[in-house]
């Protein structure tokens, strides 16, 4: 069905998209396709960009296209790439996905491009360009932007319990508890908390585990993900002692053990959640008077002072292996990751370039003062790593939380039987 899909969707593009691939040509003139992502601060980032380079390059003119509308950005990447329309460039490169599009032969190995390599590493900690190659060690992709997933809490609770809200010391998991036990409150002595110390998602859904299991499994090994050599990984002590962890929460009623529409730590009912910048204007929104922190993921006590890694939920540039202009693409890429404009799509954003020092920019020390909290996602975002690029990533993400629930939420399995179990169903996936 799904490839059916595919095919699909491939032969609509080829109707409607047949001028895709750099065919605009006139009067000695390179056109280039470059595709944004489609939410709106993003394209009208990529307008401001493209109109600021078309007029400085007159012979290599860009046409923006908002990646075309589907059920994903992925199953339209891998269409055109099937159709053969797809854009010169795309900055909507989901790492989890790339390896379909490479096996499909559709994207361009950015490492042989000259000199592409000392650009992305000046701009990029080495170690997350390196956890962005390929298994046949190519790059496939310029590591552009994320949205690291961090520790937001109310400074006013740790206040009010003895913390101290401007440097809490809850960088490990005893430190953590500790404070969760001090935060999380009977107010009106009936036995059950009014306020709780944080709110991990107690769902089976896939993707949650993008803000419980999964960085906190990141920080606790360094950055190692799921997978290694075509098996699961994770059923190790680090794995165990996450499970265990967020099972303690539970257990002690540290974090509610029911779903709740509204934002609980804008409404003062919990003192902490898990999340990622995207959730600041939410939270700014609905509680413009709450004074925010923002703490790194906590690690196992014996990795204490070791600097964090968490999950970046990062998306990057791609060229594809159909243009005919790869040096003019390159050049729009390296314009795109200019400092410059990593500058501006921050501030028009509020999402997080993979650059080194941004932070201290001082042209954008300004823009920091006035987002304070934006400034600690923007330290972290250079240590960050993104999902294992494999097919079956939703199928593996399913089984691993199915078990985290029984184990951690549900508490009708010991963390080390639950791994067991996902290990083993993880591998069968693998093995088809």
């Amino acid at each position: 069905m799904r490839k059916a899909l595919i095919v699909c969707a491939a032969l609509l593009l080829v109707l409607v998209q047949t001028a895709c691939s750099s065919e605009g040509e006139s009067g000695g003139k390179v056109e280039l396709t470059y595709w944004p992502a489609a939410n709106p601060s993003e394209v009208e980032f990529a307008k401001e960009v493209v109109k600021e380079w078309n007029e400085k390059h007159p012979d290599i003119q860009v046409k923006m296209e908002p990646l075309p509308a589907s059920r994903s950005s992925e199953e339209v990447i891998l269409s055109s790439i099937a159709a053969g329309t797809t854009p010169d460039i795309t900055s909507n490169i989901n790492p989890g996905a790339l390896g379909q599009f490479v096996e499909a032969g559709g994207m361009l190995a950015i490492d042989e491009i000259e000199g592409a390599m000392e650009y992305i590493t000046e701009r990029t900690p080495k170690e997350t360009v390196e956890a962005f190659k390929s298994p046949d060690g190519h790059l496939y992709q310029i590591p552009w932007k994320g949205n690291p997933v961090m520790i937001l809490y109310n400074k006013k609770h740790f206040e009010e319990v003895g913390l101290d809200p401007d440097n809490p010391d809850i960088g490990t998991y005893s430190k953590f508890l500790e404070a969760a036990r001090k935060l999380a409150r009977d107010k009106n002595g009936d036995g059950k908390p009014d306020v709780w110390a944080i709110n991990p998602n107690v769902e089976q859904t896939w993707w949650q585990r993008f803000f419980d299991f999964y960085p906190f499994y990141l920080a606790a090994t360094g950055g190692e993900t799921l997978l290694k050599d075509g098996k699961a990984a994770f059923n190790n002590e680090a794995g165990l002692e996450v499970v265990q962890l967020f099972r303690t929460l539970f257990e002690e009623k540290l974090a509610p053990n029911s779903t709740y529409k509204e934002n609980l730590l804008a409404k003062g009912k919990v003192s902490m959640t898990i999340t990622g910048p995207f959730a600041l204007p939410d939270l700014k929104k609905q509680a413009p008077d709450m004074e925010i922190g923002v703490a790194p993921i906590p690690v196992p006590d014996d990795q204490e002072g070791k600097e964090v890694i968490t999950y970046g939920d990062p998306k990057n540039i791609g060229i594809f292996s159909t243009t005919k202009h790869p040096k003019e693409a390159w050049e729009f890429a390296k314009f795109l990751i200019s400092k410059e404009n990593d500058r501006k799509f921050l501030e028009m954003t509020q999402q997080i370039p993979f650059r080194k020092g941004i932070d201290q920019d001082p042209e954008t020390k300004k823009f920091f003062e006035e987002n304070p909290v934006l400034q600690a996602f923007a330290k972290q975002a250079p240590y960050t790593r993104a999902t294992d690029d494999s097919d079956k990533l939703t199928d593996i993400f399913d089984a691993l939380s199915l078990e985290y629930q029984q184990a951690a939420v549900l508490g009708k399995k010991s963390p080390k039987a639950a791994l067991n179990e996902a290990e083993k169903k993880v591998n069968q996936l693998l093995k088809k």
